[in-house]
């Protein structure tokens, strides 16, 4: 194996600024993610068995749950959605996905970053969002080089509006390197809101493994549960509410 699969914990924080007639509001939760190398799954798999490729483990990858068609690889989709995005996926050697498999069986997923590489040097983040509740998924490609403000181009929080740039700062995955951050701030064009992911890696091995999961025994109900929380917090400190229509 290429050891560019790894374990990452740390925290995860957002932060909404005041503006006029709103209220400023903030919170962070620990987590882990899976720095998956997708040409590493099953060796992956072969290594321990709390980590199982298309079968039930206590954290498992299952290819239908993310982007392009599931009878399609996910390298290959990741690479034909950089080319469709307008970015120059023929040089890209391996696809690292930061994200969430399945917790015992359950999944979810705000965010998963695509690092798509060219050698060891990283070209792209291809950024999967969800939206919660309506489920929905969006794809923005970052080109790691420039980082260029993107416009917002799909509703993802009822109580933030669409007429905003997302800022990127994204840290990616690189051997020799303990760290990862992904932070995303919204601007329109003052500050109205930013999102913090700084983690730490770790080996894929099964004591980090058994670790990670002792520490978060259920990580997608704890991603779901904190999602609806805050939204309730949101609601109450009477946030305007935007119709995804």
């Amino acid at each position: 194996m290429t050891n560019k699969s790894a374990i990452y914990q740390g925290q995860v924080r957002h932060r909404r600024f005041a503006t006029e007639g709103q209220q400023a509001h903030q919170f962070s939760y620990g987590l882990y993610m899976l720095a998956l190398n997708l040409d590493e799954l099953d060796d992956l798999a072969a290594s321990t068995r709390l980590f199982a490729v298309e079968r039930f483990a206590p954290l498992s990858f299952r290819r239908r749950d993310y982007l392009g068609c599931p009878q399609l690889p996910l390298k290959a989709a990741v690479l034909q959605e950089v080319t469709r995005l307008g970015g120059e996926a023929d040089a890209i050697d391996s696809v690292v996905m930061l994200g969430q498999v399945r917790c015992f069986g359950l999944y979810f997923s705000p965010i998963n970053v695509f690092f798509c590489y060219q050698g060891e040097q990283p070209r792209f983040a291809l950024m999967e969002v969800h939206n919660t509740p309506w489920n929905q998924r969006h794809c923005y490609l970052v080109d790691l080089a420039k980082q260029d403000p993107t416009e917002k181009a799909f509703h993802v929080s009822p109580f933030m509006g669409m007429k905003m740039q997302y800022h990127w700062r994204i840290t990616p995955p690189k051997l020799g390197a303990s760290k990862v951050l992904v932070h995303i701030e919204n601007r329109d064009p003052d500050l109205l809101f930013d999102a913090t992911l700084s983690l730490r890696r770790q080996q894929f091995e099964r004591g980090v493994l058994k670790t990670a999961l002792l520490q978060w025994p259920l990580m997608t109900l704890t991603i779901v549960r904190g999602i609806y929380w805050q939204a309730l917090r949101l609601f109450l400190k009477r946030i305007p509410y935007h119709s995804p229509s």
